[in-house]
């Protein structure tokens, strides 16, 4: 299989970006709940509370990240086990993520610039990381989506000759000769 290759190598350099996403979300995480924490212990002459909230502006990530490892995964098996279905899901996420990934892009860009009031200070780096590694999946997700349809084209021509083979060899097995 030809393009089989070219899925393989995009799929494990999309599952290393989801895996990359998953790092720069949890760090960013990190990073912001505890400079929330340094900024209410700075306040603590006041008498308000904070309500625990455990969302972040960048939630959005951690969910691209995992969706993205879950497809990855499954265009690494559908090409090594020849499974047509699992490389068929493989394309349609892509095909999707094209749109997707371009369109968060463009948020977290856009978000690097707005800053609201009690947001930590220091976040714009992991911001542009996101960007960075969402940029690259799109540009992934481009590529997987034509080396897909590429093995999709293959994984049918293998199907039909494993099944030309079969027809020819029941074929054979079945003649006999006139005694």
């Amino acid at each position: 299989m030809r393009s089989g290759g070219g899925v393989l190598c995009i799929s494990v350099l999309q599952f290393l970006v989801g895996f990359s996403l998953l790092i720069i979300y949890e760090t960013y995480k990190t990073h912001y709940f505890n400079s929330m924490e340094e900024e209410d212990k700075t306040a603590a002459g006041s008498v308000t509370e904070r309500q625990l909230d455990f969302r972040t502006p960048m939630d959005f990530v951690f969910y691209i990240a995992v969706i993205n490892n879950v497809f990855s995964i499954f265009g690494l098996a559908g090409v090594l086990h020849s499974q047509k279905e699992l490389v068929t899901s493989f394309f349609a996420y892509n095909a999707v993520q094209v749109m997707v990934a371009f369109g968060f892009f463009i948020d977290v860009c856009v978000d690097v610039q707005i800053r609201f009031a009690g947001e930590p200070t220091g976040t714009t780096p992991y911001e542009n990381a996101a960007a960075a590694f969402i940029f690259f999946n799109f540009l992934l997700s481009i590529g997987a989506t034509i080396f897909a349809i590429k093995a999709l084209d293959e994984i049918k021509a293998k199907q039909r000759e494993d099944y030309n083979r079969l027809t020819v060899l029941s074929d054979t097995l079945n003649f006999e000769p006139d005694v």
